[in-house]
């Protein structure tokens, strides 16, 4: 065989096999660089949730637990969020569905309550940090609104 036509063919063997090679580690590193919309462990904050699970049994079962946990009753809690869900509520999108209003208070009270870090709150009530960032002063500035005729600040100079 000539030694021309042997080193074509290998080369033609030797190029197919990089090639192949190349593109699967190129479809890895696009499938590494994916970043994830939301983590998997976020999702089930409607069946697994603080807020689903142990604040509604205290709510029902021991609502001086509760009380002691929020620092308001079951009774005050409901009130707050009627009166504030429609300005802390979004629309769900195509993308993803919205933090319930019912979460974001009840998160934003725990947080007031405890103080918290919003990493463990994170965990609790199975809700980002960053959107716990971005509601929290949300979810205070409509307290401060339905209850300013309830606040007293004294201005001292």
């Amino acid at each position: 065989m000539d030694r021309r036509l042997v080193l074509k063919t290998i080369f033609k063997h030797y190029s197919n096999v990089i090639i192949s090679s190349l593109i699967k580690e190129l479809e890895n590193e696009s499938e590494e660089k994916k970043r994830l919309w939301t983590r998997k462990w976020l999702l089930r904050r409607d069946t697994l949730g603080n807020s689903i699970g142990i604040l509604r049994e205290l709510a029902t079962e021991d609502q001086l637990e509760y009380r002691s946990c929020m620092r308001i009753t079951p009774d005050q809690f409901e009130f707050l969020l009627q009166k504030i869900s429609h300005l802390i509520q979004k629309e769900d999108t195509i993308m993803r569905t919205a933090i319930p209003a019912r979460i974001k208070l009840e998160l934003t009270l725990s947080f007031l309550a405890t103080g918290n870090s919003y990493r463990s709150l994170s965990h609790f009530f199975r809700v980002s940090k960053p959107a716990i960032s971005l509601f929290v002063p949300e979810v205070l500035d409509a307290l401060y609104e339905c209850l300013k005729d309830y606040i007293k600040v004294s201005i001292q100079y």
